[in-house]
């Protein structure tokens, strides 16, 4: 098991969609809108030809977001880019996982009601309990942006801290019933239902790593160290 390496979301959609979120805050007090009330980006893009290549490890996956598009088109496009980089970060950590790790790829995409060029992705979960009628869970998401995750009632699920594209990955303990519905947060593991934060892909996997596996994370941290010993003195 060894650190990836960070997986941006920005640069690998190119300048076009970098260029929407940092005109962003612009929406709501301009008041230019399409015809079906939507906020069109187009003027943000003077100058722009907008059809500049994403990155050339994703061009051929993504989609591109076009100056011209609608807030509408805008998110729908997210939400699939977003289960793209979902389904990359879950190949990226079971790839480097522990051979026993349970957890399994579960994509579901979602995108920000206030902003439609943020989104973010759960791409894994571990069962960690069954009972008769409900499974306690440990979901595994990735986003296209930094923010803070709550818990509480009636609380925004995720929230960004800026307006600038980075990369956060996050695990929640959950409680579903026997369909997959979420019943809410299981507050008696982790910090208040939070199983780990971070925007390092190395602590994400050693915490990803545990949580699927049940072995505590200085365990997994000294295998990873005689590993690479044993590997330099095999060298």
């Amino acid at each position: 098991m060894s650190a990836a390496t960070k997986l941006e979301y920005g640069s690998r959609f190119g300048s076009s969609v970098v260029k929407v979120a940092k005109a962003s805050i612009l929406a709501h007090a301009d008041p230019g809108h399409s015809a079906n009330g939507a906020p069109r980006y187009s003027r943000w893009f003077h100058g722009e030809d907008g059809n500049r290549e994403p990155m050339a490890t994703s061009m051929k996956k993504f989609r591109k977001i076009d100056p011209s598009m609608a807030a509408a088109e805008v998110a729908a496009i997210t939400k699939e880019n977003m289960a793209i980089l979902g389904a990359d970060a879950c190949e990226l950590f079971v790839s480097r996982l522990p051979r026993e790790h349970r957890m399994r790829k579960a994509i579901r995409s979602a995108v920000l009601p206030t902003a439609p060029y943020f989104g973010l992705c759960k791409f894994g979960e571990v069962v960690v309990e069954r009972a008769a009628d409900k499974f306690h869970i440990t979901q595994i998401f990735i986003t296209n942006f930094d923010g803070e995750v709550e818990t509480s009632d009636n609380a925004n699920f995720c929230t960004p801290v800026n307006n600038k594209f980075d990369q956060m990955l996050f695990g929640v303990h959950v409680i579903v019933d026997r369909l997959g519905n979420r019943i809410g947060f299981d507050r008696e593991r982790g910090e208040d239902g939070l199983a780990f934060k971070t925007k390092n892909i190395g602590q994400a996997l050693f915490h990803i790593a545990s949580e699927s596996t049940g072995i505590p994370i200085e365990v997994l941290q000294t295998r990873a160290a005689a590993a690479k010993n044993a590997g330099k003195s095999a060298g």
